[in-house]
């Protein structure tokens, strides 16, 4: 058996809490690397074989880096000792500098509340660690079942729990309704969970449910400064939800990824807070959703190769994610609260649209978004890639989409810090009503982009190489029922030190009501 815990002891990590001193264990993990490859494929033949998730020549890598975690109840200071050959630091997010500080060659925390922050060492944005401080909070044992993991370590092998699947995969499915999955300090679950038509499940802990000992790499412990970031075909998401699912909780846990975080399916009443996600492959999602609604996401770090945290009405490419036998999806995402987050990503931090199925009564609908409250720490895609296809087309912060007759309407941005890497070519904004000719994958013509706010959102760091951001509908075609972009408010949208402007975008075709103020 492949080890499942990856520790390193590149950075050490102690915490004093009413009096008592713990050392902290450093775990290793692995997140996207955001620079170019010349390399166009896998090294080898029985890779391309085994990792085929993609089905197409794939340049993705991925890139150590580190975290430690801990719950506590009162008050909490932390010390974390650098590696030898540190010369400089950078503590993010900003927010997090009133609580954390660079002193006498250790980096000090102190706090009485939960904190998340991410040291950088030597200008560089790979290697560095995260820090989770949760306060402790009251999880209630009140359900009919309980499934619980203590500390340990927790394998097919040794529990009962995890079955391996006809893919290989090591899951734990089957749970019914009124159950808790606790995965509490210390416990270390090898294994994907999976909920099929579920009422009133939780799962909660500070524990690690992981499957990184699946990615490339692990059987000499990501020794290698950079690995195949390359997933299975039947690759599992950490948590998958679907078919109906209602009144679920996660919060609390750590997700070391193979492919995606968490992936939800037809779905509602949602709500997911306090979850650490590392997800770094190619096309590895941290929240990846469709036909999703009443969700709340709140206070978690994600870290993800591809989208932080994306919304569709319609199933993408990968065979795991189909939400087979079940036959009442409604193709509706609505009613979604997204706040307090920290994110980073190779690709986009947020993406609504895209995906749908082409119908018109009813037609596909992603509406009633609001996100607040969030600092995107890093924008580490094709880094000095000066491709402008690329940029154009695929890039962007937030990226609001239509196709496949997709109606996309009242999303709201709100207080949101972006801290563009240096050597980022990609833009900010990306609204889109695609044509036949433009549409990504299989998709369609889209409808339209109705009722959009960005609120109080500042761009700041390496802002000079960004591409204009684009608000861009299909020409009017003369029919009753047109596509068009409408509606889309700038107010207070900051690019360094000074408001954004139309000479900062791209609009083209049957675009009406852009106001920047």
């Amino acid at each position: 058996m492949k080890n499942v815990v990856f520790r390193s002891e590149r950075y050490g990590v102690e915490v004093f809490e009413g009096g008592v001193r713990r050392e902290l264990t450093v775990y290793k993990t692995l997140i996207g690397y955001g620079g170019t490859s010349k390399i166009k494929e896998a090294p080898d033949e029985e890779l391309r074989r085994e990792y085929n998730g993609l089905e197409r020549v794939c340049r993705s890598r991925t890139v150590k880096a580190y975290y430690a975690k801990c719950e506590f109840e009162g008050q909490i200071r932390a010390e974390i000792r650098l590696p030898d050959d540190c010369v400089s630091v950078k503590i993010l997010p900003e927010s997090a500098r009133k609580k954390v500080r660079f002193a006498d060659g250790r980096v000090i925390a102190e706090t009485d509340g939960t904190l998340y922050f991410v040291i950088q060492i030597n200008g560089d944005i790979y290697g560095g660690l995260c820090v989770f401080l949760d306060k402790k909070r009251n999880i209630t044992f009140d359900k009919k079942h309980i499934i619980e993991f203590r500390e340990g370590i927790y394998t097919a092998e040794n529990c009962e729990y995890i079955r391996i699947d006809e893919h290989g995969n090591p899951v734990i499915d089957g749970i019914e309704s009124d159950t808790l999955i606790y995965v509490g300090e210390g416990a270390v679950v090898n294994a994907a969970i999976e909920l099929v038509g579920v009422k009133n499940v939780e799962i909660a802990g500070t524990g690690i449910i992981t499957l990184l000992n699946r990615c490339i790499g692990a059987e000499n412990e990501f020794e290698s400064d950079i690995n195949w970031g390359l997933f299975r075909y039947y690759a599992k998401p950490n948590i998958l939800v679907r078919s109906g699912s209602e009144n679920i909780k996660i919060s609390g846990v750590t997700l070391d990824c193979e492919f995606r975080g968490i992936v939800l399916r037809n779905s509602k009443n949602i709500a997911i807070n306090n979850v650490k996600i590392f997800a770094s492959p190619e096309n590895a999602d941290g929240i990846n959703c469709y036909n999703t609604s009443s969700l709340l996401v709140e206070d978690c770090y994600i870290q993800s190769k591809d989208d932080c945290f994306c919304m569709y009405n319609a199933c993408d490419s990968i065979p795991t994610l189909f939400d087979e036998g079940y036959e009442n999806a409604v193709a509706v995402c609505r009613d979604v609260e997204f706040r307090n987050c920290i994110l980073t990503t190779n690709c986009r931090p947020f993406v609504f649209g895209g995906h749908a199925t082409g119908d018109t009564d009813p037609r596909c609908l992603i509406e009633n978004i609001y996100v607040h409250d969030v600092e995107i720490i890093d924008t580490p895609v094709w880094l000095n890639c000066n491709n402008e296809i690329f940029s154009y087309y695929w890039t962007s912060v937030i990226r609001i989409l239509s196709q496949s007759q997709q109606l996309v309407r009242n999303l709201r941005f709100e207080n949101i810090t972006v801290d563009v890497t240096k050597g980022y070519y990609g833009k900010i904004f990306h609204l889109h009503v695609r044509s036949d000719e433009e549409a990504s994958y299989t998709e369609s013509r889209g409808y339209r982009i109705e009722n959009i706010l960005f609120k109080n959102i500042a761009i700041r760091g390496n802002i000079e190489n960004l591409y204009p951001s684009i608000i861009k509908c299909i020409e009017k075609e003369n029919v009753e029922d047109e596509p068009c972009i409408s509606d889309v408010t700038f107010d207070g949208v900051t690019l360094g030190n000074r408001l954004i402007s139309y000479d900062d975008m791209r609009i083209e075709g049957n675009v009406s009501g852009v106001e920047i103020k």
